[in-house]
């Protein structure tokens, strides 16, 4: 795809990341971005009025009315990261009891929980010119993000090569995770093995893109991941509170080492600007006279 301007080709990409709201939801959130333009300082009133305009048009839209859209990439990538940040909290805690091997209910959650990351994994970099994939979008708007400061001198180029359909990263000879789901989750083909570090390797790539395409189109995701208190409650029964203060502290270490790896170069490591594609609402007050 090509586009006309530069600004053509931001607000696409805004349309396809964006996590498309859940019909039940919508109505809240056009009320709390509402409540949010009405409170705004002057600078920041155009950018809500923004945001309230382009939900209406998004509600009363034939696309919204009969559900014709895929899922954001944003959806894509923070589900696969709140996945995998999970799931590593439990293997970095050694609990007294071990569900997992005693519940059929864990076992269940951890199978389906592994399975969803690796169906995740392949939506975001799929080749098929049908899917609204990370690989897919990366390819329409990378040349704009090269020329926009966000990135290290030769990172573009670097990430391209990474991202090379039969020789680059997410094939079955250069990445575990992608053999082990083209073999075992797509196709009931064999049993590769596969160290879940490995498949770290190919979730710091994706971060690295999205954040890039982030940074490049918008403001970035305010507050994007789950409080850890939701993610670990019902195991209060499981495991003891020492125990849930320090899957709390795995899951942060884990979502720490992906901001990061989306604010450095995957290049050099180099952080090239003060720049992230997460942020968190800040409110100050002032007193008239004072």
């Amino acid at each position: 795809m090509e586009f006309a301007t530069e600004d053509d080709a931001r607000n696409y990409s805004v349309g396809v990341t964006a996590k498309h709201i859940h019909p039940d939801d919508i109505h809240r959130r056009l009320d709390e971005y509402k409540s949010y333009l009405a409170s705004a300082r002057d600078e920041n009133k155009v950018y809500w009025q923004e945001e309230v305009n382009r939900l209406e048009e998004w509600i009363n839209s034939d696309e919204f009315i009969n559900r014709e859209y895929p899922r954001g990439i944003d959806e894509l990538v923070l589900e696969l990261i709140e996945w995998r940040a999970a799931i590593y909290a439990f293997q970095k805690v050694d609990t007294k009891n071990n569900p997992f091997k005693k519940h059929a209910f864990y076992a269940q959650w951890l199978v389906g929980g592994t399975y969803t990351i690796f169906c995740l994994l392949g939506k975001l970099v799929s080749k098929d010119s049908r899917d609204n994939s990370l690989r897919q979008h990366w390819d329409m708007v990378s040349r704009y993000v090269a020329q926009s400061g966000l990135c290290g001198e030769t990172e573009i180029e670097f990430i391209n090569s990474r991202m090379h359909r039969t020789q680059g990263q997410f094939t079955n000879e250069n990445s575990q995770a992608m053999k082990y789901r083209n073999k075992v989750i797509a196709h009931n083909e064999s049993l590769p093995g596969m160290e879940w570090d490995e498949l770290d390797k190919d979730i710091e790539l994706i971060s690295r893109m999205w954040s890039l395409i982030t940074m490049w189109s918008s403001f970035g995701l305010i507050e994007p991941f789950r409080k850890a208190e939701l993610v670990f409650s019902g195991t209060e029964s499981v495991f003891t509170n020492e125990e849930i203060r320090l899957l709390k502290e795995q899951r942060d270490n884990y979502l720490s080492k992906v901001k990061f790896w989306c604010t450095r170069c995957i290049e050099t490591g180099d952080r090239v600007v003060n720049r992230s594609p997460f942020g968190k609402f800040s409110i100050s007050i002032s007193v008239d006279g004072k």
